[in-house]
C-alpha cells in the first residue's frame, strides 16, 4: 500500500504561515506575573485553562498544600493573564486564561506576540483538568498527580503530554481533540485511565504506552489527514483494530493477525489494552517493543 507523505508537508506549510504571522507582530517588552494560592480546605480541584498564543508548561506542584502556582510573562497590558480561584464546599475551582477578548485564536491580530506560562497544580487532591490551546507549544506532565479526568483541545499546536510517573488515582476519561497539530504522548499506561478518546484533524500523532497498565483500557483514535505512530510494550496484553483502505496505509509489527483488520499480542494475560484506530488519509504504524 502506498504511503502518503504529503500530510506532513501540508502541516509544516500551515505552521510556517502562522509562524510568519507571529514574526511580523509587534514585539513589546515582556511583563511578569508570579502568583500562588493554597487549597484552602478544598478536597478536589477543577482546573480550566484557556490559552491563545503562548508557550505553556504544566506539571504537578508536588506534595505541597498549594492549589496552584503560576509564573507567566506577557507582552501587553490588555493581555494580562486572568486567574481565579474559589472554594465551594470541598471543591476548588481554578481558572486561567490569556485569551484576548475571549478569543481562543488571537493570531488573527497582527499585533500579538507569543507569551509564556508555567502552571503547577496540586499533587495532593484529585484534579479534573480541561485545557484549550490556540497557537502554542504545550508541554504537560501529569506524572505523580491525581488526575480524575482530562480534556485537551488544540488549534495550531505542538502538544507534548507525559505521564512520567503513575497517576495516583484511577482516571475515568482522557479526551484529546486536535486541529492542525503535532501530538506526542509518552507513558500513557501510567495514566491509569479506563477510556481514552483521540480525535485528530490534520497533523502527526505519536503515542507511547510505556509505564504500567494497571487495568483494562479502551483507546479510540480517529484522525483525518496525517500520520499515526503507536508504540506498545511487548509485555502488554493488547488487541488492535486498524482497518486499511486505498486512502491510507496500515503497518502493524510485533503482533499477529487474527483477520478482519484485528491484531493480537502474544501476551494474553494481565490488563487488556484495546486499540481502535480509524485513519482517514495518511499512514498508521503500530509496533511492539
Amino acid at each position: 500500500m502506498k504511503h502518503f507523505e504529503h500530510p506532513a508537508v501540508i502541516e509544516n506549510t500551515m505552521k510556517t504561515i502562522f509562524a510568519y504571522f507571529l514574526l511580523f507582530s509587534t514585539a513589546l517588552g515582556q511583563k511578569v506575573l508570579n502568583t500562588e494560592e493554597n487549597l484552602n480546605g478544598a478536597k478536589s480541584l477543577q482546573a480550566v485553562i484557556n490559552v491563545g498564543v503562548v508557550d505553556i508548561t504544566l506539571k504537578g506542584a508536588g506534595d505541597s498544600n498549594k492549589a496552584y502556582r503560576v509564573f507567566c510573562s506577557y507582552s501587553d497590558e490588555d493581555r494580562v493573564p486572568l486567574l481565579d480561584y474559589i472554594v465551594s464546599g470541598n471543591k476548588g475551582v481554578f481558572r486561567f486564561s490569556n485569551q484576548k477578548n475571549g478569543n481562543n485564536f488571537p493570531w488573527f491580530n497582527m499585533h500579538d506576540v507569543k507569551d509564556s506560562a508555567r502552571v503547577e497544580l496540586s499533587g495532593t487532591v484529585p484534579v479534573s483538568l480541561t485545557m484549550n490551546f490556540g497557537v502554542c507549544d504545550a508541554n504537560v506532565d501529569l506524572g505523580a498527580m491525581m488526575i480524575s479526568d482530562a480534556t485537551f483541545s488544540t488549534g495550531v499546536c505542538d502538544f507534548n503530554l507525559d505521564f512520567s510517573s503513575p497517576n495516583k488515582i484511577e482516571c475515568d476519561d482522557i479526551n484529546i481533540k486536535t486541529g492542525i497539530s503535532s501530538v506526542t504522548v509518552h507513558n500513557l499506561s501510567n495514566a491509569h485511565a479506563r477510556n481514552v478518546e483521540f480525535n485528530g484533524g490534520l497533523g502527526s500523532v505519536k503515542i507511547d504506552f510505556g509505564g504500567k497498565l494497571q487495568e483494562n483500557c479502551e483507546v479510540h483514535i480517529k484522525t483525518g489527514l496525517g500520520s499515526v505512530e503507536i508504540s506498545v510494550p511487548a509485555s502488554v496484553n493488547t488487541v488492535i483494530t486498524a482497518p486499511g483502505s486505498f486512502l491510507n496505509s496500515v503497518d502493524v509489527s510485533g503482533f499477529y493477525s487474527e483477520g478482519d483488520n484485528e491484531y493480537r499480542s502474544t501476551v494474553k494475560s494481565g490488563p487488556l489494552l484495546k486499540l481502535d484506530i480509524d485513519s482517514g488519509l495518511g499512514s498508521v504504524n503500530v509496533r511492539s517493543y
